[in-house]
């Protein structure tokens, strides 16, 4: 049995259960823990029976479904949820095994910090009401992504409301307590009771509707043994309020009514500053405005033109290449269509679609170009989850938010041990002064500031190094381009511009009909050496079977000359050339042909660039060419730096050699390096005209930056600077706010302004300081 008397132990994980779902004589400290503990012991989940929801029913209609649930490769639907509570490891093991609880969840994956539910389900066997039931039946019910919006969106409007409610009232306050300000001793008693009463009656609404939401949250908090930032607010409003409506009753004094209406005032309007800062910076946003992904589309004169996604339209003819991500949905009217959905499902299936046949967006296709007619407008922030997706999550190592949290952690409690010895001292010697002291000390705390620094220092950075042409995958990544100890090259497509290549062919001479396969054949692939070949031959397009692109080797084709294959000497079996340059072989049924000779020359002002980031990194070049052009490298990579003739696998293989010992990043193409990038702790994927996203990197680059490549890891270096500054002046505001605080020389209203003030003090310190860095360092201007 349990006793009410104690807090239990949670019979699963062991905590506290403070407040106890109990069943069959065991304590659980959430629903999580209930159902992991009945899977473990009985071999499956037992869920309450589903009851019938009304407020489900409606996920069942056709509108519904289609606007929350997409389909995969296999029919199979997937949408995301959130789940309000979610609460610990436990939820996160229960809801990632729902499919021993129903067969027709095939997957489900938890985003934890954003208590989100990605399932994967057979919605003909689960329809979306069942869904929602089961979890909600579980103790998650849930929410839509739409819903949760909504709901954000109720919370902006009540809170515009209490501060007009606060301000209002703050005001008044303040008017009919004109005569205590002044020190009027003639104004009668009557009048001074009235003004009194009235400002009694004001502040109940400041009380009971302003200021509900930090009363409740500490109430909550309290419940449930754990302390918050709003438990010293709150008891030092509680302790204004209830000495006041002391001092009114009594008829011992006026109260300090404008000093608790203030602080409520002061302290909305900076929630509210806060919350529009967060909306601004928060990174799952669209991408419309500087997300660089580009796609080729097709001109009613039956051009080809580059265009961002975001200008595409229903009904726009779109190219997909070789291992291309679709940006939107669509239907194939041309070409061949294999399409890989790992990137959507998280399982690694590729499916065959035919003409006229429906493709999703987020699929790859892993064939020869295809075209595409757009059926629906583009949603970036689909791509932008993509990119953030579990399959491309990385290790994290020491962060500067650790300190964040310890401190955070044992602020409150810190807070409050101050606040009553204060009182303590203060109340054998002057009342007044000791309520002051205690009050103030509770309010003008505040380890807001730190909170600030991260998002703001890291999201200015963000916007800055847009404006420059690099578009990071999330704010945080900033850390790690600041601690990075070795930078790790590519060479073709990183070090060089595929536009400035000088190309000759070297071998027997060619029929047109060969050149017009060569130049379809690699019109297919995305690679740098066959664009510049493919762009180079404007012969008429032929058709062509059975294309195949082996990563970081070649491809190859069935044609009417018969097969076809253009790739390095390895894979094709020829012997190398003696002559300096990288060269690309043919094959035509299986003898070579020849090779195309390229001169690569490094991209302008790389030569000074390289010299300048030997004096801060260890320089390693990994590349897929021969070494001939090993001497014309020398001066920036030493001998035992340069490696040549590696494969991708080769490539992943020296990233995860580096890493144990340093922090390392790979620049490379995004093409033939996805391995490296992802291995590397920070990967860019450098592009010219030719947008090809590649959600293995940290960051897309436009190639003109690499030329800035020190400066732009300098500026990141200058973002943790500024980040350990703001955490210094946080440090002092406290320090002589508390100083002034526990002294009684602070009034709580004085005290409630200087709080958001640290706030304020603390983000305009950090993007004044970020473009002050961003000038000095020539990081200004858009790219």
């Amino acid at each position: 049995m349990i006793n009410p008397l104690t807090t239990p132990s949670c019979a699963h994980c062991g905590k506290p259960a403070e407040s106890p779902i109990v069943k069959n004589g065991n304590a659980f400290c959430c629903h999580g823990c209930l159902n992991v503990f009945e899977m473990l012991n009985e071999g499956q989940c037992e869920v309450p029976n589903a009851k019938k929801h009304a407020s489900y029913a409606y996920l069942d209609l056709d509108i519904s479904t289609r606007e929350h649930v997409r389909f995969d490769s296999e029919g199979l639907a997937l949408i995301t949820v959130v789940l309000p509570d979610m609460h610990c490891a436990s939820c996160v093991q229960f809801l990632e095994h729902l499919y021993k609880k129903n067969s027709a969840i095939q997957q489900s994956v938890v985003n934890f910090p954003r208590k989100e539910l990605r399932i994967r389900f057979d919605i003909k066997e689960l329809p979306l009401s069942q869904l929602a039931e089961l979890l909600a039946n579980a103790g998650y019910p849930p929410e839509m992504r739409e819903k949760a919006k909504a709901v954000h969106k109720k919370k902006e409007s009540r809170l515009i409301a209490q501060i007009g409610i606060a301000g209002f009232c703050f005001g008044n306050i303040m008017l009919f307590s004109f005569p205590e300000y002044l020190g009027a001793e003639d104004v009668e008693s009557e009048f001074k009771n009235l003004f009194a009463y009235l400002n009694f009656g004001l502040a109940l609404p400041v009380m009971l509707f302003s200021g509900w939401g930090y009363l409740s949250s500490a109430f909550t908090a309290i419940k449930n043994k754990t302390v918050n930032l709003d438990v010293p607010i709150s008891i030092g409003m509680l302790a204004i309020f209830l000495r006041s409506a002391f001092e009114v009753i009594s008829a011992s004094g006026a109260g300090y009514f404008d000093s608790l209406a203030g602080l409520v005032f002061f302290l909305l309007i900076g929630k509210w500053y806060q919350a529009r800062t967060f909306k601004v910076l928060s990174y799952d946003r669209d991408y419309k405005s500087y997300f660089p992904i580009a796609v080729m589309r097709k001109t009613n004169d039956n051009r080809e033109e580059f265009v961002p996604i975001g200008e595409l339209i229903p009904g726009d003819e779109i190219i997909i290449h070789h291992r291309e991500i679709i940006p939107a949905d669509g239907v194939l009217i041309d070409g061949e269509a294999t399409i890989d959905y790992s990137f959507v499902s998280g399982e690694a299936d590729h499916l065959r679609v035919d003409k006229g046949e429906e493709i999703k967006a987020g699929g790859r296709q892993m064939g020869a170009s295809i075209a595409v007619r757009v059926e629906t407008p583009v949603e970036q922030s689909k791509l932008t989850r993509l990119w953030n997706s579990e399959a491309f999550l990385k290790d994290a190592k020491e962060s500067v938010q650790n300190p964040v949290d310890r401190i955070s952690k044992h602020f409150t409690a810190a807070i409050l041990v101050i606040a009553a010895v204060s009182f303590a001292y203060w109340f054998n010697i002057d009342e007044a002064t000791a309520w002051r002291a205690f009050t103030a000390t509770l309010i003008v705390a505040c380890p807001c500031a730190l909170a600030l620094t991260l998002p703001f220092t890291f999201g200015s950075s963000t916007r800055i190094f847009g404006k420059q042409g690099i578009y990071l995958k999330n704010a945080n990544i900033i850390e790690v381009m600041a601690r990075l100890q070795h930078l790790v090259f590519d060479k073709t497509g990183t070090l060089t511009r595929a536009n400035d290549y000088k190309m000759e062919w070297r071998g027997r001479e060619l029929s047109e009909d060969e050149i017009s396969v060569v130049a379809t054949i690699t019109d297919q692939s995305a690679h740098p050496l066959s664009r510049k070949i493919s762009t180079t031959y404007k012969n008429d397009r032929v058709s062509i079977q059975n294309f195949n692109e082996t990563e970081g080797q070649g491809v190859s084709a069935e044609s009417e000359v018969g097969e076809v294959k253009i790739g390095n000497a390895k894979w094709l079996g020829a012997s190398l050339s003696t002559d300096s340059g990288t060269h690309v072989y043919v094959s035509i049924n299986g003898t070579i042909a020849g090779y195309f000779s390229f001169e690569k020359p490094l991209r302008t002002g790389l030569n000074d660039e390289l010299d300048a980031l030997k004096s801060h990194y260890e320089l390693t070049l990994l590349s897929g060419d021969n070494a001939s052009e090993q001497e014309r490298y020398s001066p920036f990579f030493n001998a035992d730096h340069m490696h040549f003739s590696q494969s991708p696998q080769d490539k992943m293989t020296e990233i995860n050699r580096i890493k144990e010992t340093q922090t390392v990043a790979m620049i490379g193409d995004g093409l033939n390096d996805a391995g490296a990038l992802k291995a590397a702790d920070f990967g860019i994927a450098v592009v010219d005209d030719l947008y090809a996203f590649s959600p293995a990197c940290d960051a897309i680059m436009h190639a003109d930056v690499l030329k800035n490549l020190n400066r732009v890891f300098d500026f990141a270096r200058q973002a943790l600077k500024t980040v350990r500054l703001s955490f210094l002046i946080s440090f002092v505001y406290n320090v002589v706010g508390l100083s002034f605080a526990v002294q009684g020389s602070l009034t709580p209203l004085v005290a409630a302004i200087l709080m958001p003030l640290s706030s304020v003090t603390v983000v305009i310190f950090t993007i004044s300081r970020s473009h002050w860095q961003a000038r000095r360092l020539g990081l200004t201007g858009e790219k």
